[in-house]
């Protein structure tokens, strides 16, 4: 491994780690197109799970207790139930269609809250609402590796604190991602090889957790859901030109 991909896993890595301690991993969707730089797409992908793991046990251990049971215990079904239709319409399903569906409902959210921000998505605010977009984010988080802006766009729809945001995200996240690893292993997609290059940058997901961890605590509410508008449509746009 060369001293430019070093360099390139050590940045993501560092930037996975702020991501989901500071923003409930929104800046998530970048990883695997940065890590494609250098390696190759299958690569990048398997590498990228145990990273993202990673980044989720820092993320619940700072943010520990703090996340809202009577928020999560609705997401989980869904989520569970996202991941398995994923595999079962992998080889029908055009990623690209679903990427520009994920960009679309990111760019249309994200103006609808910047522009008109007394309008509020009060179908979203149940349970049905809840399973549909865990659910929604088990199936891109599978496919495409996007599952964050479904759930942030749920969260932002509720306006959840900026604590209770990402320790409920990553929670979320870490169970999903957890289910993703069962089904990677079991259709030997990782390697044992992969793993040990992710656990070799541990120091700097701890040191990207620190600093997510210290942005989150300095922005109050208000600030930090009008970030996260602002970062949906970053990932809209991204998404839609990529």
């Amino acid at each position: 491994m060369d001293l430019l991909t070093i360099a390139l896993i050590a940045g993501v890595v560092l930037l996975t780690g702020i991501s989901k301690s500071a923003f409930a991993g929104a800046l998530g969707v970048f990883a695997v197109p940065l890590l494609m730089l250098k390696l190759p797409a299958s690569q990048a992908i398997a590498l990228m799970l145990p990273l993202l793991i990673i980044g989720d046990a820092l993320s619940v251990k700072s943010f520990w207790g703090k996340w809202d049971k009577h928020l999560l215990l609705p997401l989980l079904p869904g989520a569970v139930v996202g991941v398995a239709l994923a595999y079962l319409i992998i080889d029908v399903i055009n990623p690209t269609h679903l990427r520009l569906i994920i960009a679309t409902i990111c760019i249309v959210f994200a103006l609808k809250n910047i522009l008109f921000k007394q309008t509020t998505l009060r179908f979203l605010s149940n349970k049905i609402g809840a399973f549909v977009m865990s659910m929604f984010s088990g199936v891109t988080s599978s496919l495409v590796h996007a599952g964050g802006p479904p759930i942030i766009i749920y969260f932002s729809a509720i306006g959840l604190s900026p604590s209770t945001f990402v320790a409920t995200a990553a929670i979320f996240f870490a169970m999903m991602n957890i289910l993703k690893l069962i089904a990677a292993l079991s259709f030997g997609v990782l390697t044992g090889a992969t793993i040990i290059t992710a656990l070799m940058f541990f120091p700097l997901a701890l040191l990207g957790n620190w600093l997510g961890v210290k942005i989150n605590t300095v922005l109050n509410k208000e600030l930090f859901l009008k970030i996260m508008n602002y970062l949906l449509l970053l990932l809209g746009m991204w998404l839609l030109l990529k």
